[in-house]
Order: structure tokens, then sequence, then C-alpha cells
């Protein structure tokens, strides 16, 4: 599953380079979702064969959560800051982000303070996408296309508000991802649910609401734990009600998001395969989970997702290139070198301490429930 996670990665970049070969890949949210339901997928794995219930356990998963996110995160930041200071300095255009703030009225201290913290935290940059500033304030903002000046604008990591989305999960997940396919079927209609009303009550559809509000898109990474359910069946004939409900998941999620985010038959090929990505999600990782190349590939997923913006801006300013194949083939050509560097300078040493933390916290005195060896390996890196 870690080259597939490495192709959503990479078509994001793509998409956010140009689409220099002509013709677009995997469309961005249709990605973003596929994450989010591997996600779901991965989280369910821990949560019930790495953590033991428990109160001490809930803070050691959140908290190895956000070590798992903020190294690279924060280093991409610093980067990112680094180049707005150095073209400032030289004169050069301005970041996308410093003009904003350059006219921004910085009037409202607690607008600023959020901005602030949910840039060190991560979380609260998914409601970047709902706010808009307004006489020096943020206020909620429905649609952020026809907003004078959305919130996201100034965010120096545009693509990370899907850390805030993703943070959420976590902080849910010990509390739904533990229970019967039936409890995680049953929370997943509830959010597919208020899509709905959403949509068909209250006009409220399309982006962002269509994959970038967390309620909602809520479903999306409970298909990927429901994915776990079918993953850990011994047989095809186990256990026949996990199947059933694992494909009529699918299948609503499916439609849900087809009529949610509607614009014609090039949505049908883009929510076809998301349902073939949800179902192919558990027999994915057992196929490839002990592949060390897949795995390697996989490690790579996240820092070029957060890493990538910062690598365009780069090659725009230090380059000649305006557009085209060239462009194009630098961008992901340095997009894969930084975050091969993230990954071994960055991820790796500060994981090495996440994984001595949780030995630690095992040895006095949680329990790592029976696993295979395997399965042990696969789980270590989450």
């Amino acid at each position: 599953m870690g080259t597939l996670r490495f192709i959503l990665a990479l078509s994001v970049a793509y998409g956010h380079a140009g689409d220099f070969l002509g013709f677009p890949l995997i469309p961005g949210d249709t990605a973003v979702q596929c994450f989010y339901a591997i996600s779901g997928f991965y989280m369910a794995l821990v949560l019930n064969e790495k953590y033991r219930p428990g109160s001490s356990t809930y803070s050691l998963f959140i908290s190895n959560r956000f070590l798992r996110l903020f190294p690279i995160y924060a280093t991409v930041l610093c980067f990112t800051l680094l180049l707005a200071i150095a073209l400032s300095a030289l004169s050069k255009n301005e970041l996308p982000f410093v003009s904003q703030w350059q006219s921004l009225d910085r009037s409202s201290l607690a607008s600023l303070a959020f901005f602030v913290v949910s840039q060190v935290v991560m979380w609260g940059q998914e409601l970047y996408v709902f706010l808009a500033v307004k006489n020096g304030s943020f206020v909620f903002s429905p649609d952020f296309h026809i907003a004078a000046q959305p919130v996201f604008m100034l965010a120096p990591i545009p693509q990370a508000w899907t850390l805030g989305l993703e943070f959420s999960f976590y902080l849910l997940a010990p509390f739904i991802v533990r229970r019967s396919a039936a409890f995680i079927a049953a929370v997943l209609a509830a959010s597919l649910a208020l899509r709905l009303f959403l949509q068909f009550g209250f006009g409220l559809s399309g982006d962002p609401w269509s994959y970038r509000f967390f309620p909602s898109e809520l479903a999306v990474f409970l298909v990927g734990a429901l994915g776990y359910h079918v993953y850990r069946l011994r047989s095809i004939a186990f256990d026949r009600s996990v199947l059933s409900v694992f494909a009529v998941a699918i299948l609503c999620v499916g439609g849900a998001l087809l009529v949610n985010r509607w614009h014609g038959l090039s949505r049908v090929a883009s929510v076809s395969f998301l349902i073939l990505t949800f179902a192919a999600i558990p027999f994915l990782f057992r196929a490839t989970n002990k592949n060390a190349l897949d795995r390697a590939l996989g490690e790579l997923s996240y820092p070029i997702y957060i890493c990538h913006i910062l690598v365009i801006w780069f090659v725009d300013c230090v380059t000649a290139f305006s557009s085209g194949l060239v462009r194009g083939a630098v961008i992901i050509t340095v997009t894969i070198i930084f975050s091969g560097a993230l990954y071994w300078l960055i991820d790796r040493p500060v994981d090495g301490w996440r994984q001595r933390r949780f030995v630690t916290k095992r040895s006095e005195g949680m329990r790592l429930p029976g696993t295979g060896v395997d399965q042990l390996k696969a789980t270590s890196r989450s």
C-alpha cells in the first residue's frame, strides 16, 4: 500500500505543478480522500493491535501521532519562512502568503492568536477554508472562492489544512475504531446523513463542503476502519456480514460523494477510482506489508505532500521556467529528493525516539496484544 500512497502524493504535487504532461492524473480531492480512508485503516490497525485501551494509552497515542506529523511539518514551515525572508532581502518576487499578510488589517489579536496557535499545533488549519478576513477579524465564509480575502491564503503551507482534519480523526479514533463493524457503520451513516442534510437542507455542497468539512469526511475515514475489520478476517467465508457491511458502506460513501460534488462524467471516473481504492485497501495491505520497497515508497508520501508547494515556489523563484514539461520534471525531481532528505534526516531519528517512548510505556504497564511478527513490523512506524 506504500506504492499507492506514493502515487497519491505525487498526483497532488503534479496537479499543483500545473498538470505539466498536458492531462490530469488523480484529482487532488480524490487523492486526499483516498488518504483519509488509508489513514482510517492504519489507525484501526494500530489502535487494535498496538495500543491497549486506557487513559494513559490515549495520551501516548495522541502524542505519538503529533510526533509523527510535526517534525517534518515544522521543518518545511521553517524553510518556507526562510525562503520568504531571503526573497524579501533580495527584493525578489514575494511568496503568495507574504503579499496577503502585507495587505492584512491585523487589528484583531484574537484572530491572529488563533492563526499562530493553529500554525504551531497544526490542528485548526482545516477551519481556514471556512473563514475570511473582514475588518481585521476572521469571520465565517461558506465559500472561500467568492470571499474577498480567504484566511487560507495567509498560510505558509496551504495544503497543511488536511493535517487538521487528520488530527481531528486521531482525537476521535480510539473511541470508534475499537468498536464493532456495526458501530463503525452507524457512525459512518450519521456522517453521510449530515453531508446530505447540509447539501439538500442548506445548499452546502461542492468545495469546501465536499472534502474539507471534518464531520462529513469522518465517513471516508471510517470506510478505511471497516477495511481493517475485513483485513483481520482469517478467510473470506469467516464472516460474510463484515464483508457485506464494508461493501454497502463503500457504495453509500461513493454515492454521497458523487452527488455532493457533481460536475459531469469526470466525477463518475473520480468516484469510481475512490470506490476501487476503498475496496482494495485491506487486500493491498495484506499483499504488501512485508515488502521493503513498498514500505520505503510509502514513507516518502507524507514528506512529498507537505513539501511540494515549497519546492514549487523555490523552483519558480530560482529558475526561468514559466511552465512546461521541464519545469514540471524539475519540480517533481526536487520534491522527491527533498522528501528523501526529510525522511532520513528528520523523520527516522524522531521516529526512533517515538518508538522507544512506546516501548518504555509498555514496560511500565501497557500490554501489546498478541500479533504476528510481520504485523508488529507493519504497525511499528504508525
